[in-house]
């Protein structure tokens, strides 16, 4: 039986061009080995529930089982024939077993709830291994940042030299971020792992069976009650376009950052060869092109997202065709995603720090002038608004001279000139300040780049990461228990006598 499986309906096949343009098959393979799965599932159900009948249930498991082995080994054949990947297995159950027995498979089960639970299955997949991702990228920048807590570097504002900072603290702010990613990732992996089987085509169905057992085979977290919500809405997969999206958008400006500090007008890292590429003409070149390209494939999860609002929006309440058209972005979205991060992690494990130069900048700036009128206030009582007056027309009085080469001397005139009064500051009071390593340790403010304050961050962040790897290693362990109960099932009543 080849194709046409459900066009008992009408008279004629679909015309060619349409028959391509209608089928999903192609884009469905990802999901066979979860069509294979939620069937046998459902059918144990069935038998259960006393809906079928042993026999039924043993030729069904063996075909599936055939049809799954087929398809490991690379011997799966299919075309526009078979609108999609529910066809193409029932017809091949029904091909090997016939319609007595094979016929008896998709009893009390639409196509718009078999989809859900395949989709739902392979995305909360790839939400796991999108989650071990980032967790091995997390864990390789709280290494990298463990070993940078004294890399004295510039941080920027507006593309100015703002504050002097360290590398290890920067790193720490994106580990926080990704974080929050991490978190937002698996709050969504709860709203993804609901089971939609039995929910029908929209309202239900009369044959008796039992939405529990079909969650407990397959993992699900819970169901998902509603028939109408189980089958038409496609929320949960907008959101995991969107955690998708934010997450990438963290990837795309770290790879920002990277890619201007591998500049020689930077100079403060180089990437490995390994994530670099050269010129076809130019000898000298070094790209950081792996890191352009996270940059650049940040827009195709954001088109993902936007596909898959667009797609949605118009779609009247019930199962549309439409809705076929969420699978490609959803995948897409994905593997771009994981792929992403791994390259980040290897090119941030890999890098060289160029720590001198770095430092050089650092200490020739003028970003010590905050240091220094907040010094203003704190040892001389100024008011900060007095402080920053005297430091400000000290920076444009210094006429491109370093601010460590000012003199308590001229501190003293210029707050006369500018206040109209004398300040006087101890003598090595500017010395300290304009000194990056004793500037960092005057940062007194929780989360600052204080080394010391950097290290009880990144404790904590080891100990938060351990427990988020627990709560997705736990995720993972309830899938493959439920594929071990699946498996467990499926061989027991393979076994069966009448």
């Amino acid at each position: 039986m080849r194709g046409g499986l459900y066009r008992s309906r009408l008279k004629a096949a679909l015309e060619e061009e349409a028959a391509r343009f209608h089928t999903s098959i192609y884009e469905d393979l990802r999901i066979l080995e979860e069509d294979v799965d939620g069937t046998e599932a459902h059918d144990i159900m069935l038998y259960e529930a006393g809906v079928i009948p042993l026999e039924a249930l043993r030729g069904i498991l063996k075909a599936l089982e055939e049809v799954k082995e087929e398809w490991r080994e690379g011997r799966v054949e299919v075309g526009p024939e078979y609108e999609d990947i529910h066809e193409y297995v029932e017809s091949r159950v029904i091909e090997k077993i016939g319609l007595e027995m094979g016929g008896r498979m998709h009893t009390g089960r639409s196509r718009n709830d078999q989809v859900m639970v395949d989709v739902r299955m392979r995305v909360r997949d790839e939400l796991l291994e999108v989650a071990e991702a980032l967790l091995g990228l997390l864990e390789a920048m709280l290494r990298r940042a463990e070993g940078e807590v004294e890399t004295v570097m510039m941080l920027y504002t507006h593309g100015q030299h703002a504050q002097v900072g360290t590398l290890g603290h920067y790193l720490l702010s994106y580990v926080d971020t990704l974080l929050r990613d991490l978190q937002r990732l698996l709050e969504c992996y709860g709203r993804v792992n609901l089971n939609p089987l039995g929910a029908g085509p929209i309202g239900g169905t009369s044959i008796p069976i039992d939405r529990g057992r079909t969650t407990e085979l397959l993992g699900f977290d819970g169901v998902a009650e509603n028939s109408i919500d189980a089958t038409s809405s496609r929320d949960w997969a907008i959101e995991v376009a969107a955690v998708s999206a934010i997450l990438m958008s963290s990837l795309s400006r770290m790879a920002s950052d990277l890619i201007l500090w591998s500049m020689g007008e930077y100079g403060y890292i180089e990437l490995a060869d390994e994530y670099s590429t050269s010129s076809s003409i130019m000898p000298q070149k070094k790209n950081p092109s792996t890191l352009e390209l996270v940059r650049g494939r940040t827009s195709e999860v954001y088109s993902a997202l936007t596909e898959l609002l667009a797609m949605v929006k118009g779609v009247p309440t019930g199962y549309y065709q439409d809705l076929q058209g969420t699978k490609p972005p959803l995948w897409r979205c994905l593997e771009v995603v994981k792929g992403s991060m791994r390259i980040v992690e290897g090119a941030i494990s890999t890098m060289t720090v160029k720590a001198d130069r770095m430092r050089e900048i650092a200490e020739g700036s003028y970003t010590y002038a905050v240091d220094l009128a907040e010094a203003l206030v704190v040892e001389a009582g100024l008011p900060f608004r007095e402080a920053y007056r005297v430091v400000a027309h000290i920076v444009k009085a210094l006429g491109g001279r370093r601010l460590r080469e000012l003199t308590p001397e001229q501190l003293m005139e210029a707050s006369r000139e500018v206040l109209g009064r004398a300040i006087e500051v101890r003598p090595d009071l500017i010395e300290e300040v304009t000194d990056p390593y004793r500037s960092l340790e005057r940062r007194i403010s929780q989360g600052s780049p204080r080394p010391g304050e950097v290290r009880r961050m990144i404790a904590e962040r080891w100990r938060t990461l351990k427990e988020m790897r627990r709560e997705a290693e736990g995720l993972r362990r309830m899938v493959e228990e439920a594929e071990g109960r699946l498996r467990e099932a499926v061989e027991r009543y393979l076994r069966a006598e009448e």
